[in-house]
């Protein structure tokens, strides 16, 4: 299995995504609706993104910012 990590999005948007194997013939785009800590309190929902292409650019800048240390 690949590590798991989190970038910083530099406030290009507000939204979370989860990005499984990029730029592999297995990738996978999911859109949050709510944020992580608020799961369980509210309904929210985790859906699959069909149209991949229009995240490209941005999921490709993305990953140039430095990633996102947890403590």
């Amino acid at each position: 299995f690949r590590k798991i990590t989190f970038q910083k999005s530099g406030g290009e948007f507000h939204d979370r995504y989860i990005i499984i194997d990029w730029n592999t013939e297995h990738q996978r785009i999911y859109h949050c609706g709510a944020s992580s800590k608020d799961a369980g309190q509210r309904i929210t929902s985790i859906t699959e993104v069909v149209d991949q292409m229009i995240y490209t650019d941005l999921i490709n800048k993305l990953l140039k910012n430095p990633m996102l240390k947890l403590r």
